[in-house]
């Protein structure tokens, strides 16, 4: 962890930081964090029978003083087997028990290695559940129900493994589940269509992640993912704000009058950038790739309330998956162009 701290993340960016390391037997959470972006709030282990979860308190600091997000990380009990069920979903009970504990409208969010292979296996279920407090509930951002196992339908949001030997890409292990707060666009919320199994193209089903091309990211990736683990990595973009600072004078939420989208999407040289802003500000409009640089400007002006687009020509850009960034005043929204030649 050390080294992964200071090799890996620290000559990026000389904010990281890591809160302490919990391993035990089949069981390692780590967490680290930019001290430029959050405070360090606390931690606590939520014990259950087989594997701690771990839970990470930060604070945004762009929101109000004593509004915190929780951060819990676990790694289910592996396996297909009734037992191995039972007890994965005797470990969604516990947690579930904690959470129903929570507030109305508490931030928080759930991830790591759930071993599920159906979403209608009993802890699944359970962390999904409204009943029997929906303070606890827990949401898929891509609300995928189904069952993924050696599925191709569900091809593209597999995390194991990527490497063939060990299955290849043919399972929805790893997961991040958010609380109905964070589903809600009016304040801080999750962006759901930046939620990314890393390096899955959708093309890799039963393969390793690094054979032959990938659409998704470069061959150099590719390779590291396919060695740093058997599982790939998700990521999904959150926005943290109060509230108060996104009201219109009718008092409805001005994030649900953001809208971006590309179409066609996938695309083959170029696509059209569509964007909606509810009154007129300044628009940075920016297309990235997964590694987060920066490819191209493609607005940076003041734009009038209303509907815009604009037309993305890539034709010199590498087949994969780009990001599209919206930001307009406090607003910033992210929506996925993906070019296949």
């Amino acid at each position: 962890m050390d080294q992964f701290l200071s090799f890996v993340l620290l000559p990026i960016h000389d904010d990281w930081a890591s809160a302490l390391y919990n391993s035990s037997s089949y069981n390692d959470n780590a967490f680290f964090y930019r001290t430029s972006k959050v405070s360090f709030v606390e931690q606590r282990d939520i014990h259950t029978t087989l594997r701690d979860i771990t839970e990470y308190t930060v604070h945004p600091h762009n929101l109000a003083e004593g509004e915190n997000v929780r951060i819990l990380s676990a790694h289910l009990k592996a396996g297909n087997d009734n037992s191995d069920q039972v007890q994965r979903r005797d470990e969604a009970l516990t947690l579930r028990a904690e959470l129903d504990q929570l507030p109305e409208g508490e931030l928080f969010m759930f991830m790591g290695d759930f071993n599920l292979y159906t979403s209608a296996e009993d802890a699944y279920q359970i962390l999904l559940d409204s009943e029997p407090n929906p303070n606890g509930q827990l949401f898929d951002p891509i609300d995928t129900p189904a069952a993924w196992h050696n599925s191709i339908t569900y091809a593209s949001i597999h995390t194991q493994s990527p490497r063939a030997e060990y299955g290849g890409m043919d399972d929805r292990f790893d997961f991040i589940l958010v609380s109905a707060a964070l589903m809600d666009t009016a304040s801080s919320h999750v962006l759901p269509e930046t939620y990314t199994p890393w390096g899955n193209d959708g093309l890799h089903f039963n393969q390793s992640i690094n054979d032959g091309d990938n659409a998704a990211v470069s061959e150099e990736v590719a390779d590291a993912l396919y060695y740093a683990s058997d599982h790939l990595p998700v990521a999904v973009d959150v926005v943290f704000r109060s509230a108060a600072m996104d009201t219109r004078h009718d008092g409805t939420s001005l994030a649900s009058a953001y809208q971006l989208s590309a179409y066609p999407n996938p695309f083959n040289p170029s696509t059209t950038i569509s964007f909606d802003i509810p009154q007129q500000t300044y628009v940075s409009l920016i297309a990235y790739d997964l590694l987060g640089r920066k490819i191209e400007q493609l607005m940076n002006e003041t734009a009038a309330a209303g509907s815009h687009s604009i037309n993305w020509d890539c034709s010199s850009c590498a087949t994969g998956l780009y990001l599209i960034e919206l930001r307009s005043g406090t607003h910033r929204s992210i929506t996925k162009a993906m070019l296949l030649r």
